[in-house]
């Protein structure tokens, strides 16, 4: 029984990296958005979660070591009829370089952090995500709870 659960594990996995292509900058989101919009025919077809993700500077909390963090502010829309669960951990933050930097790192570190919740249909969670250190966020990319990609955003 636990080889059958690893291997389907291992299928899902090869599954959701062979439909999204970090490097290529597509992802099942950017993907259908790609495709709908060759079709002359109709609107393009809306992606299950929408970030829209702007640079922000975080008030330190009593729990700081004081060293540099860069911050986004997040807005994340669950545009299905389907629940979508929100935790600062399924955030990472790519810089100019490329260099990615993993949220959980500054946990607890300002005030302000997206907070853990599932959304509903239709509602929106909005809150900041941080990584330590002194960068440029470029990219804001979240996780679903299998930790595959389930949308990002450019940082404006």
């Amino acid at each position: 029984m636990r080889n059958i659960v690893i291997a389907a594990v291992a299928g899902a996995a090869v599954v959701a990296l062979a439909a999204c292509d970090p490097a290529a900058g597509t992802t099942p989101e950017t993907q259908s958005s790609t495709k709908a919009a060759g079709k002359t025919s109709g609107k393009p077809k809306a992606v299950p979660i929408k970030l829209v993700a702007k640079r922000a500077h975080a008030s330190r909390s009593v729990l700081s070591d004081g060293g540099a963090l860069s911050c986004v502010k997040v807005t994340v829309t669950n545009q299905t009829k389907k629940s979508v669960e929100v935790n600062p951990l399924y955030f990472s933050i790519t810089d100019t370089k490329g260099v990615k930097h993993s949220a959980d790192q500054a946990l607890g570190e300002y005030n302000g952090e997206i907070d853990t919740t599932t959304l509903a249909s239709h509602e929106k969670a909005v809150g900041l995500v941080c990584g330590k250190g002194k960068f440029v966020p470029k990219i804001l990319a979240m996780t679903n709870p299998l930790f595959s990609e389930a949308a990002r955003a450019e940082v404006a």
